[in-house]
């Protein structure tokens, strides 16, 4: 080999790659994936289009994914896009036209149809199913994060008529999709705090009253109604008024949304964590609290069930409250160690760093 030969190899082994990810919001998924992008050594680029109902504000949107696609995409090796939707199709589009490998990563709402609560993009058939389907089409990958979203959710179905799994909407794309779960760090979350006994925590992003309901609170004031022993934390409210229509219990507190340092603290002091949910991906706050020693209490549907395996209690809907309250009044043999150790060795992020360097 020249020397000439191995100076070119070697430079192009050790140029920066660039990278483009596209997101409507920029939750805690998007920003940890775009951190490892960047750790890396990925020159990353990003595209925000906010979810907005404004027709005007909504076609600024799109202008936007055209200017900056024409502007990113010539120079592109990769792009990665958080959920399939409206902003997904332009950056797909030019990632055809320009050669770019394309990712849509599948979170939750983009596999599922949820009529009772109109959640979804499956629930109905017009133009934005029809933008979603065709988005699957033009990837080169789909990553799912759990694998219901892929193949769907019996349980899920049962208790609610919840439909899921892309492959009972859109067959042909199944040897695309792969299951790339999201990852945690073990390093920052971690318990930091003595755990205080009957103390049960609940976190979400609680912005509208749809995700009031899918993520179970009426369960947990019905259940805290019933063992008021237990002292009862729900951290994530934004607006008090979707609270008017239920009675709240006097052992559960209300708390607005925290930043991760505060939010270790509620999760290390928190002897359980409860995911009532009706409906999840892989749930975020479900694993970091299971990192901070959590013993965990979730509803057997969607990721809910694969990130607490035998670490805790699992229930099969509203119907087993009883069940739930009788787990919580007689449980003294789990050690809460086993649900750090659990996520650790399911989600961590060497293995999603990992294949995110193999793009």
């Amino acid at each position: 080999m020249t020397e000439r030969l191995q100076i070119t190899l070697r430079l192009k082994m050790n140029k920066k790659k660039n990278t483009c990810v596209v997101y409507s919001l920029p939750r805690t998924f998007v920003t940890k994936d775009i951190n490892y992008l960047k750790n890396i050594g990925h020159r990353v680029f990003k595209i925000e289009s906010a979810p907005l109902k404004s027709i005007f504000k909504f076609l600024f949107n799109r202008i936007n994914e055209v200017f900056k696609s024409i502007v990113l995409f010539p120079k592109l090796d990769s792009v990665f896009i958080w959920f399939s939707d409206y902003h997904s199709l332009i950056p797909l589009v030019f990632s055809k036209v320009f050669s770019v490998k394309s990712i849509i990563i599948v979170g939750g709402y983009d596999a599922i149809s949820d009529p009772k609560l109109g959640h979804g993009v499956f629930l109905k058939k017009g133009l934005r199913q029809s933008i979603v389907k065709l988005n699957y089409y033009l990837s080169s990958e789909v990553w799912v994060v759990d694998r219901s979203l892929y193949k769907g959710c019996n349980v899920a179905y049962k208790q609610n008529k919840i439909k899921s799994g892309l492959i009972n909407w859109i067959p042909e794309i199944k040897n695309k999709i792969q299951i790339i779960p999201t990852a945690y760090s073990s390093l920052f979350w971690k318990r930091t705090k003595e755990k205080k006994p009957k103390t049960i925590l609940t976190v979400a992003n609680i912005d509208h009253n749809r995700v009031f309901e899918i993520k179970g609170i009426p369960l947990i004031f019905d259940l805290a109604k019933k063992i008021p022993e237990f002292q009862f934390t729900i951290v994530g409210l934004k607006k008090n008024s979707m609270f008017d229509p239920y009675e709240k219990p006097r052992n559960v507190e209300l708390i607005e949304s925290k930043n991760k340092l505060q939010l270790r603290d509620f999760y290390s002091e928190a002897q359980y964590y409860f995911q009532p949910s009706r409906l999840e991906g892989l749930p975020n706050a479900l694993c970091e609290a299971m990192l901070c020693e959590c013993i965990p209490i979730g509803n057997k549907v969607f990721g809910i069930p694969n990130a607490i395996g035998k670490t805790g209690f699992l229930f099969n809907g509203i119907n087993e409250i009883e069940k739930i309250a009788s787990f919580l009044r007689t449980n003294k043999k789990i050690n809460s160690l086993l649900a750090r150790k659990r996520i650790m060795s399911l989600f961590s992020e060497e293995k999603r760093i990992d294949k995110l360097r193999h793009v």
